[in-house]
C-alpha cells in the first residue's frame, strides 16, 4: 500500500518541532508539501526534505498530489481551514481543540460529509500505549470500582508579543489549550461526558484565563482538573479505585525519546511500575493514514470530539456565571465512534 501524501499548512512550532520529525519515521506517510505566507515554507521544506513549498495555503490545497493535510492553526482559524480543506477533497487532521462552538462544529461536519473526507481532532496523547495499559487495568478490575480521576497539565507560557493563546477573540486560554486534554482523558476513561461541571478560571495579568480548576461530575465518579500557563511544566493523570490507584507521570506530552511511567499502587501496599516509550505523534500519523487508505469518510473518534466540546462549553458558562452547569449534547444525531486505539 502506497504512503499517504501529506501537506502541512503553516510552519507552526508544533509542525516543525514534533509533527514533521515524527512523520519522517512513519511507515505509511510522507510529507509532500508545506505552505506558509510568512516566507518560511521553502526553508522548512529544505530542512525536512519536503518536495513542494507554497507561499499560500490555497496553493497547497489545490495540489492534486496532496491527499491529507495537517492543520496546526490558531484555534479561531480551525473551522474556516477545515471547510477549505474539505472543499479541496483533502482528508484532515486538525489540531485540538477541533472547534469551540456548536455553530462551527456543524459547519465542519457538514463540509466533511458533503465532500466525503475523513476528519480527526489531533489529540496525539490518545495513541500512546500507556493509555491502553490504563484501560486494561481498569477493565480487569485491578483497582476495583472507580471513585475519582484527577488530571493536571501546566506549562510556562512564552509571553512574547503576538501570542494568540493569550488574546481575546482567538479561542485561546488555558481551558481550550491544555484543559481540553484533561477533559478528554476523563471522558475517554468513562466512555461518556459528565452530567454537570463547575469551573473557575483566573489570570494575574492576561485578558483570558491562564489557570483553570474544575470538577466534573459523572454521577458515580468525580473528576477534577487543573491546568494553566504559569508553570512549571507538569502533565499527570491519576485514577483512584476502591482497591488501588493508577498514576501517569507524563500523561499527555512526553518529549521525544522520553519514557512515560505507569504506577499502580494497591491497598495492601504493593506497587507496580511500567515504563513505556513511544512516539505518539508517529503513531497518530500512521493510524490516521491507515484510516485514509482503508475506511469510509468519517469523523474519527467523533464521540470524544463531541463530548469534549460539550464539556468545554459548559465549563465556559460555569466560569462566566460562577455556577455549576449541565453538560448538553452538541448534536442530537446518532453517530459511530471508531473504537480502535
Amino acid at each position: 500500500m502506497s504512503a499517504v501524501r501529506w501537506g502541512v499548512l503553516t510552519t507552526a512550532r508544533i509542525a516543525q518541532g514534533r509533527f514533521l520529525p515524527s512523520m519522517s519515521l512513519a511507515r505509511n506517510a510522507v510529507a509532500s508539501a508545506i505552505s506558509s505566507p510568512n516566507g518560511k515554507a521553502a526553508e522548512v521544506a529544505a530542512r525536512f526534505g519536503i518536495p513542494a513549498a507554497y507561499s499560500s495555503h490555497e496553493e497547497l490545497l489545490a495540489d492534486p498530489g496532496v491527499e491529507a493535510v495537517y492543520l496546526p492553526f490558531p484555534n479561531a482559524l480551525h473551522a474556516d481551514w477545515i471547510v477549505a480543506a474539505a472543499e479541496a477533497g483533502k482528508d484532515i487532521l486538525c489540531e485540538k481543540p477541533l472547534v469551540s462552538s456548536t455553530h462551527d462544529y456543524r459547519r465542519v461536519l457538514e463540509a466533511c460529509e458533503r465532500n466525503g473526507v475523513n476528519l480527526m481532532e489531533a489529540f496525539m496523547y490518545r495513541f500512546h500505549p500507556q493509555h491502553q495499559k490504563v484501560r486494561e487495568f481498569i477493565d480487569s478490575g485491578k483497582i476495583g470500582e472507580l471513585v475519582s480521576m484527577h488530571a493536571r497539565f501546566h506549562f510556562p507560557m512564552d509571553r512574547s508579543e503576538g501570542e494568540v493563546r493569550l488574546q481575546t477573540g482567538m479561542e485561546g486560554g488555558a481551558l481550550n489549550d491544555v484543559g481540553c486534554y484533561a477533559v478528554d482523558i476523563m471522558n475517554m476513561v468513562m466512555g461518556r461526558a459528565p452530567r454537570t461541571v463547575y469551573g473557575k478560571g483566573t489570570s494575574r495579568t492576561d485578558p483570558v484565563e491562564t489557570t483553570v480548576t474544575a470538577i466534573l461530575d459523572y454521577g458515580d465518579v468525580l473528576g477534577t482538573l487543573d491546568c494553566g500557563f504559569e508553570g512549571p511544566r507538569t502533565h499527570t493523570f491519576q485514577v483512584i479505585g476502591t482497591k488501588g490507584h493508577i498514576t501517569l507521570d507524563k500523561a499527555f506530552d512526553p518529549d521525544p525519546g522520553e519514557i512515560a511511567r505507569v504506577t499502580v499502587s494497591y491497598r495492601d501496599g504493593r506497587t507496580e511500575f511500567f515504563d513505556i516509550g513511544e512516539d505518539q505523534f508517529k503513531t497518530e500519523i500512521e493510524r490516521f493514514s491507515a484510516w485514509v487508505r482503508s475506511s469510509g469518510p468519517e469523523l474519527v473518534h467523533r464521540d470524544l470530539t463531541e463530548q469534549n466540546l460539550a464539556v468545554r462549553l459548559a465549563l465556559q458558562e460555569s466560569m462566566a456565571t460562577g455556577l455549576p452547569r449541565i453538560v448538553t449534547d452538541v448534536l442530537a444525531a446518532e453517530h459511530h465512534f471508531l473504537q480502535e486505539q
